[in-house]
């Protein structure tokens, strides 16, 4: 079904609907969702992309005009990964890490195509990328305005793989706390945001030099075919039981 449905017209489409409908945001990660529809089975429920987190939340907080169909809402964490989402969203099963993208990355089994030239690499590029992504977190909780979605080709340098001191100067970049900082780099592939993540990965793993070059969408189906992470079953088992609720 189009991504480009209003939410009134999902929600009578839900109206309609006579099956168990799994609704998600299915933007970008709608690949992973037809996927896992394929496995679940088309007879035991329906997945509906809405076409992004928006759109699904305004859609939950009408939940009661379709409240005798079975609807099951999955929505990726996002910033609710730093801090707990609102009691009001309680029955949304959210992803265990920042996005889908991250429980299908969990336990970092994917790294294991890099060489070990391109695990230092990646590593030096990380630890940078973490460095300025820390700001960025540190202001979320603060309540002040943060920013979690540059890519990491504007933040890092090709050569070097270092912050751009050019990109800091616009963001006014201060350090943030150290233990924070820590944090994030002992839990990155829960932490950081998962679009972000993939592109590290696959700045190294799509290099030109490279004889076997990857796209982010490998990456994601090699995550999926060959190695389910347990976050990722984790959240598989919780959309089922919903399902058969």
């Amino acid at each position: 079904m189009s991504l480009d449905l209003t939410v009134e017209e999902i929600v009578e489409t839900l109206k309609r609907s006579s099956l168990t409908t799994v609704l998600v945001e299915g933007k970008d990660d709608v690949i992973v969702y037809r996927w896992l529809e394929d496995e679940i089975g088309i007879t035991n429920a329906s997945f509906l992309p809405c076409g992004g987190r928006d759109k699904l939340l305004q859609i939950y907080e009408r939940r009661n005009e379709f409240s005798d169909i079975s609807v099951v809402f999955v929505a990726d964490r996002d910033a609710y990964v730093y801090i707990n989402p609102p009691e009001e969203y309680d029955e949304i099963i959210w992803t265990n890490g920042y996005s889908i993208e991250n429980d299908l990355y969990f336990g970092r089994e994917i790294e294991s195509l890099l060489s070990n030239e391109e695990k230092n690499t990646f590593t030096k590029s990380l630890n940078n990328f973490i460095e300025y992504y820390a700001y960025e977190v540190e202001n979320l909780i603060n309540g002040n305005d943060y920013y979690l979605r540059n890519h990491p080709q504007y933040v890092l340098c090709d050569i070097k793989h270092e912050i751009k001191e050019e990109f800091l100067e616009t963001i006014d970049f201060k350090k943030a706390d150290e233990a924070l900082e820590n944090n994030i780099k002992e839990n990155y592939d829960v932490l950081i945001r998962g679009k972000s993540l993939f592109a590290l990965l696959t700045r190294i793993l799509s290099n030109k030099a490279r004889a076997i070059k990857h796209s982010k969408l490998s990456l994601l189906e090699h995550c999926y075919r060959t190695h389910k992470s347990e976050k990722f079953i984790e959240l598989i088992e919780k959309i089922e039981l919903k399902i058969s609720a």
